[in-house]
């Protein structure tokens, strides 16, 4: 995963990369009305990607240069591009509506997909640390169990490797195709960030990233793609003051289980994640609106299980900050079953707080513009006569990057 800077180029009109006017936009009103539309400088996703020559399709249609547009800042990214595809949808039939364009959308399959971004104001120098994660002062205690540590991790996958048939039988098949993973998720970075969530627990943090790995492994097309089915309006949101990317979510536009949101949610926080590593500390912060919980939607006690683990180990010490709002009593009757699936570093991450606390403490830690965005989202949330179309089109609107939400329809595929 690398800085994401390096995959996008930098757009300041309002047209598509296609020179095409931006969709038409719901009327709003109250705070939302102010939220402006995309006529800010933007990140661009690379939706022009220079054409695949025929010896390029000979070894497999991999390219490295990324078509340039005139009037546009140069910004090759530094990876492997796949031939270019049409996005996928769920399902068939004509989805003529103000969502659809008339223009065929490209995208990158690639191990590191650009991301297209909406810039955040500047307030303080990027943390200097991000470029360089073993001068973190809370990472020197655990410099010297490094390389053990990682020793012990491959050591593990061995003996996992020769007992194939007890994986998971999406492990074993995309094993077939290569273990690359192994490579990328025991470097120095990552190895430090299992222990510091565990404070130095050598036994505890190899299992995690064990299984960090595995999960890596079972979900590649997820994670190498960044499409999934959107069911829920989770977002990178913008920025806090500190650079770190912002996951905001809200109960209310949840449309089916948390199984079923598990790729989104996952989706949501890799972007954010990969956003972080340029500046950020590689944290998260994570808003929470827990205004609407359905409990049916979330009384699946697997799900929970399934989606503390992959955050538990994939995602671990990624949290800066945790704003849970307006935590209903049916909500906290489910909290029992998610808590033992976070770590006690992490708990303590976590804030419980209504509606009126959030905004005053979302206005202390935002940038002005994620502030603005969320007030708005929390406003939009609440209010009576808003249709589900509409919040939709406000969630699209306020999200910085196209991962997980992306342009289509809540029935097509995100990305």
């Amino acid at each position: 995963m690398g800085n994401s800077a390096q995959c996008c180029y930098r757009r300041e009109d309002a047209c598509t990369a296609d020179g095409l006017e931006q969709p038409f936009r719901a009327t709003r009103c109250e705070s939302w009305h102010s939220i402006p539309d995309a006529t800010e400088e933007q990140w661009s996703f690379f939706e022009r990607l220079q054409e695949v020559s025929e010896a390029d399709q000979e070894d497999g249609g991999v390219s490295s240069q990324a078509q340039e547009t005139p009037g546009e800042d140069k910004a090759t990214p530094l990876l492997p591009v796949q031939p270019a595809q049409k996005r996928r949808s769920s399902g068939g039939g004509d989805h003529s509506s103000r969502f659809d364009r008339s223009h065929t959308w490209t995208r990158l399959r690639a191990n590191s997909r650009p991301l297209a971004l909406v810039p955040e104001e500047v307030l303080n120098p990027p943390c200097a640390v991000a470029a360089s994660p073993l001068t973190r002062t809370e990472d020197q205690a655990f410099l010297h169990l490094v390389d053990g540590f990682r020793q012990k991790v491959r050591q593990e996958w061995e003996k996992k490797l020769e007992c194939k048939e007890k994986l998971d039988e999406r492990v074993q098949q995309n094993l077939q195709d290569g273990f690359h993973e192994l490579e990328e998720w025991t470097t120095d970075e990552i190895c430090l960030r299992m222990l510091r969530a565990v404070v130095g627990d050598e036994k505890q943090a190899s299992a995690m990233l064990v299984k960090a790995i595995e999960c890596r492994v079972r979900d590649r097309e997820l994670y190498s793609t960044l499409t999934c089915e959107v069911c829920h309006d989770v977002r990178v949101i913008g920025r806090d003051r500190d650079h770190r990317p912002v996951v905001y979510m809200c109960a209310r536009n949840q449309t089916k289980t948390l199984k079923d949101c598990e790729s989104q949610l996952a989706l949501a926080f890799e972007a954010a994640v990969r956003l972080s590593e340029g500046e950020g500390n590689g944290r998260v912060l994570f808003i929470a609106d827990m205004h609407g919980f359905s409990t049916k939607l979330n009384c699946d006690p697997y799900a929970y299980k399934e989606l503390g683990g992959t955050f538990g180990t994939v995602f671990a010490d990624r949290f800066s900050y945790i704003l849970i709002v307006d935590f209903s009593f049916l909500a906290q009757s489910l909290w029992a079953m998610a808590r033992p699936l976070i770590s006690e570093r992490t708990q303590k991450k976590i804030n419980f707080v209504n509606n009126r606390k959030a905004r005053e403490l979302c206005e202390e830690k935002l940038t002005t513009h994620t502030f603005n965005r969320v007030v708005s989202a929390f406003d939009i949330n609440r209010a009576k006569g808003i249709t589900a179309e509409e919040r939709e089109e406000h969630a699209r609107r306020t999200s910085i990057c196209d991962v997980p939400l992306g342009l289509l329809r809540p029935a097509d595929h995100a990305g």
